[in-house]
């Protein structure tokens, strides 16, 4: 079921907004920060992964008060988890780019999709991450975190493709989804793969093409305020890990079966790394201890302005006080 606005011909970047049971104050930030952005052209795409009560209706008189016409909404009747839910979003997308967000994360500043688009083109990159910010509030209190993923950036600032394909796929030191975008055709083919294997962790996208050796860019900015400790993937419960090692073992199950030349590292990973005199255990072992240090010793924030949070969050309160 799908709710159009009007469509521009093309656009450089869809973003795609992925919801279940959102919370429409948050929603309605992270549209701010949106429409707000300048330097380039975009859609918004909201897909909703079966939510009870839906209120579309709710969200069309918010765009049409705020002058937006290029926006589609894409409904599953049904709760089919988040891969499913992304793949909804991405094939209906115009723009030569996907970038995907969730209620409560927010585009960091007015010129962010603008920055990130500008150095994939000029870099060559088709996936790339950038800085996430993590935050919580507590009433007007805004907490602002020194927590980086992936911990180590190292590989990316050096474009040492060798340790980036070391750190992603044994050491499992995932950027943070919400920071990635990516060219559209590429990424829809991989959550094409991935659909129907891994419910949950969309970002198993990422993990197969870092195998698959395409370049991981790495922008060294800031580039969304991510909400800590909330939503899908920021869950701790035992269901929801017991969710994400099952959607992971699928993954590199996936992997084992396209990539002969990986087979052994899948195994290694598939048996929970048992192999304690493995060479990939050892690798792993070694990386997670030089994190340790540089957690104790090393800031991860760089640049971050809370201004910036703080004016969306106004902007949220003002909506929900029928500002």
């Amino acid at each position: 079921m799908q709710g159009r606005g009007q469509y521009m011909p093309s656009v450089d970047i869809s973003v795609c907004i992925l919801t279940y049971r959102p919370d429409y104050e948050k929603l309605f930030i992270t549209l701010t920060s949106i429409i707000r952005q300048q330097g380039c052209s975009y859609e918004i795409i909201i897909a909703d992964d079966g939510t009870p009560d839906f209120r579309q209706d709710v969200i069309e008189v918010w765009m049409s008060e705020h002058g937006v016409s290029d926006y589609c909404i894409v409904r599953s009747m049904e709760n089919r988890g988040t891969v499913r839910n992304v793949w909804n979003a991405y094939v209906v997308a115009h723009g030569r780019y996907v970038k995907a967000i969730s209620p409560g994360d927010f585009l960091y500043n007015d010129t962010a999709l603008a920055g990130m688009l500008q150095f994939m083109e000029q870099e060559g990159y088709r996936i790339a991450f950038g800085r996430s910010c993590y935050y919580s509030r507590s009433g007007a209190q805004v907490y602002i975190y020194n927590v980086m993923n992936p911990y180590q950036l190292r590989p990316y600032l050096e474009r040492n493709t060798v340790a980036i394909k070391e750190a992603y796929l044994v050491c499992q030191d995932y950027a943070n989804g919400a920071s990635f975008m990516g060219e559209r055709e590429l990424v829809t083919a991989y959550i094409n793969l991935i659909c129907g294997r891994v419910v949950y962790t969309e970002d198993a996208a990422y993990i197969l093409m870092v195998a698959d050796d395409i370049p991981l860019g790495f922008w060294n900015q800031n580039f969304i305020w991510y909400e800590s400790g909330t939503g899908i993937s920021g869950g701790s419960s035992p269901a929801w890990i017991e969710r994400v090692k099952t959607d992971n073992r699928a993954t590199f199950a996936l992997m084992a079966e396209r990539r002969s030349d990986l087979s052994d590292l899948c195994w290694w990973y598939l048996e929970e790394q048992s192999r304690e005199d493995s060479s990939y255990t050892q690798i792993r072992c070694a990386y997670y201890e030089e994190v340790a240090r540089m957690i104790q010793n090393e800031t991860f924030l760089q640049d971050v302005d809370e201004g910036e949070l703080k004016k969306l969050l106004e902007a949220g309160h003002a909506v929900g006080n029928g500002g």
